[in-house]
């Protein structure tokens, strides 16, 4: 029955999850702030279940994305960081000192946000020199930094403050909703 509890809830948010990667691919304005609404559902999975279960709703709802949505930017988005990255995070802090874990991070940041560029260059044949000369020149390590920047935002003020949240005053009541999950 704790198994069957827990792929029902997964399954749920499954289809949370693809609700509001739907909703961001409609609303251009809403493609990186819903991929990232999406990331706080794997959250809430990895909170109440564990980061392999989260893991899995990951998996699915990626491919899912990937493969239904028409704009593919938001599913790119969720495919790329904004999905896994809850779980990996929970991983880290769990097993890895602060210090070690905040390096882990944002090695994992980069490596995926380099893997973005290359892929919206070489797919897309986005040019950044088509931002103008000055910016051009310097856009890669602007863009770079400013990107570490909204990643320690994202981390530590959204994802830490969202599980401080929900583990002092949403945890006790959405276990006695659902029932015992752990």
């Amino acid at each position: 029955m704790k198994q069957t509890r827990c792929l029902a809830l997964c399954g749920v948010f499954a289809g949370l999850i693809l609700a509001l990667m739907w909703m961001g691919s409609l609303i251009p304005s809403m493609e990186y702030a819903l991929p990232a609404a999406a990331s706080m559902l794997i959250l809430l999975l990895v909170l109440q279940l564990n980061s392999y279960w989260a893991l899995g709703v990951y998996a699915a709802t990626a491919a899912l994305s990937l493969l239904l949505l028409p704009n593919k930017s938001a599913a790119l988005l969720y495919f790329m960081f904004f999905g896994f990255y809850p779980a990996v995070k929970s991983m880290l802090e769990r097993r890895l000192p602060a210090w070690l874990a905040w390096i882990c991070k944002f090695i994992i940041f980069n490596v995926t946000i380099i893997a973005a560029y290359y892929f919206a260059t070489k797919v897309f044949a986005i040019d950044l020199d088509d931002f103008g000369e000055i910016f051009g020149r310097y856009a890669k390590a602007i863009l770079l930094v400013a990107g570490n920047l909204a990643f320690w935002i994202y981390d530590h003020m959204v994802l830490s403050a969202f599980a401080a949240i929900y583990r002092k005053r949403w945890r006790k009541k959405l276990s006695r909703l659902m029932g015992q999950f752990r």
